[in-house]
């Protein structure tokens, strides 16, 4: 497991500002509030966006800090980090802007309703 010191001065607020300042991360975290932790693999699937796209966008997520990540075999799973008295404020708030948009709401029905996604019970391979 990966460590991170807490936010905890105004250059990393910064950091994780920027992050979640881009419409694809924030789908991406609100995908993560859903569930414990995903893989790479099914935020892929339930975005439509390539693998590359993807990891791009988790990594400027652990950049910031964000997130964390943990190998199980060939999958990557990603999670919400919530160390930071910071982050979780930002998160509730995340969350409440959330509830009121249809596309958060409909990535949310696509990752409750995929029938193809492989990645999400740890340790089954696909």
């Amino acid at each position: 497991m990966e460590t991170y010191t807490v936010v905890n001065d105004v250059g990393e607020m910064g950091e994780v500002l920027k992050a979640v300042a881009d419409e694809n991360r924030l789908r991406i975290v609100n995908l993560l509030l859903q569930r414990d932790e995903l893989c790479v693999c099914d935020i892929e699937r339930v975005l439509g966006m390539t693998q590359t796209k993807v990891s791009r966008h988790l990594g400027t997520l652990r950049h910031a800090q964000l997130v964390s990540t943990r190998r199980d075999g060939r999958w990557m799973y990603y999670t919400l980090r919530r160390e930071s008295p910071f982050v979780l404020h930002l998160l509730e708030v995340l969350k409440e802007g959330f509830a009121d948009n249809a596309q958060y709401h409909d990535d949310i029905n696509t990752l409750e309703n995929a029938t193809e996604l492989v990645c999400c019970i740890p340790g089954e391979e696909a």
